[in-house]
């Protein structure tokens, strides 16, 4: 990567698959370490505490989540900002799971189980290709509590 943050692409694409894939993996770890620690930070005001009444929806490009139930950081920081904000419907977009696949073992209402709060959810991904078990693009709904019986 020079000053400019532009980095060398030519002839990671005459390599096979998966050589290709970690390249584009060291590619954006280097990238990562280039983003400055004040765009980390959160930006803007917190939401208080919810009233009785409020119906809090998050919504979330998760760009890649993993079945795992177990060493699963991006999960587990998920889960934690809908037990903080107290989220009754969390929609995520690029979730990059193919459902169908055999090592996809557990959904998405398996993975957010846990809480005191029922869940109910649907997900979809691209039905047409099974291409293996991260497959582009792919959304999934969460409900939570009290909403379930709507």
């Amino acid at each position: 990567m020079d000053e400019t943050s532009t980095v060398e692409t030519e002839g990671l694409l005459e390599s096979d698959g998966e050589s290709v894939c970690q390249s584009f993996e060291m590619l954006e770890e280097l990238e990562a370490r280039e983003i400055v620690e004040e765009l980390l930070e959160v930006h803007g005001v917190a939401p208080r505490k919810k009233a009785d009444g409020i119906v809090r929806l998050i919504y979330e490009d998760v760009n890649e989540l993993n079945s795992r139930m177990t060493d699963n950081e991006k999960l587990n920081k998920i889960r934690d900002v809908i037990d903080e904000l107290e989220v009754d419907i969390a929609a995520f977009n690029e979730h990059r799971m193919n459902l169908r696949h055999k090592d996809n073992r557990n959904g998405f209402s398996q993975l957010f189980r846990g809480g005191e709060a029922d869940i109910r959810s649907v997900a979809a991904n691209n039905v047409h290709e099974n291409v293996g078990r991260v497959q582009e693009g792919g959304t999934a709904l969460l409900v939570f509590g009290a909403l379930i019986e709507q």
